[in-house]
């Protein structure tokens, strides 16, 4: 019988946008030559509405392709992974309810919580080692999809969305217990995101939270009022321009 996989992990996001993610990135005395540099490639089916609205099949079914690789150095020797991520995610067989791996992918299962809100959604992603280019999904990839639904009518002709250019920073803060992770996304068109992350056990999830927040305002970073998803609202960005 199919259910809902349970999390007993939960990861905290705190998203800026725009002059905020601006701001936010002056405040955090970052340097991109410090980080991680990525590019990143997401697939969908974007439809094109007779008004010019661009709706994207897979993600209003909480289906995620993305592709991230290296963004210096030669091609073959860049790190790549391939992530297919259901948020949020549906009932699933009994052998997708909890955390397992393989020798190059890993099946996650977790709670996404997103400011202001921070309101839990349950997510499941499956990362694999991948080529640089490309939307090569593995055998198990392909199993958990069909597992949520998805046939292979809805995986022919994607259209690839990117890139997205991203840096990421690994920092402790005395505030926040482990590491916090802070993403830079921007893309041509001109959008831009900062995102400020934690992990943390679900029960730990709410106190963490509030620490992630207080560590910001002791940095004079003030929490927006208002959230974006940033993978939504790039890809949809990304959509509008790209030719189908």
């Amino acid at each position: 019988m199919a259910e809902f996989p349970t999390a007993t992990a939960a990861e905290i996001k705190i998203s800026f946008g725009g002059t905020d993610a601006k701001a936010a990135f002056d405040a955090l005395e970052l340097d991109r030559d410090d980080g991680r540099r990525r590019a990143i490639h997401f697939w969908d089916s974007p439809q094109r509405a007779a008004g010019g609205e661009v709706t994207l099949p897979l993600l209003e079914r909480g289906v995620i392709l993305r592709l991230r690789r290296d963004d210096e150095g030669h091609a073959s020797e860049q790190d790549a992974d391939l992530t297919v991520k259901l948020r949020p995610c549906p009932v699933l067989p009994a052998s997708w309810r909890e955390d397992r791996e393989g020798e190059d992918w890993e099946f996650r299962v977790e709670e996404d919580r997103t400011g202001p809100a921070f309101t839990p959604v349950l997510s499941a992603s499956l990362e694999a080692e991948s080529g640089p280019t490309g939307l090569l999904l593995v055998e198990r990839q392909r199993e958990l999809l069909e597992a949520a639904g998805l046939t292979g009518a809805d995986l022919a002709g994607l259209t690839a969305l990117g890139p997205v250019r991203a840096v990421k920073w690994k920092q402790d803060w005395d505030e926040v217990p482990g590491t916090v992770a802070i993403e830079e996304w921007r893309t041509g068109n001109g959008l831009r995101f900062l995102e400020v992350s934690a992990r943390s056990d679900v029960g730990d999830a709410a106190e963490v939270q509030t620490r992630l927040e207080q560590a910001l305002r002791e940095r004079d970073i003030t929490p927006p009022p208002f959230g974006e998803m940033k993978t939504q609202a790039v890809m949809k960005a990304l959509a509008r321009d790209a030719q189908f």
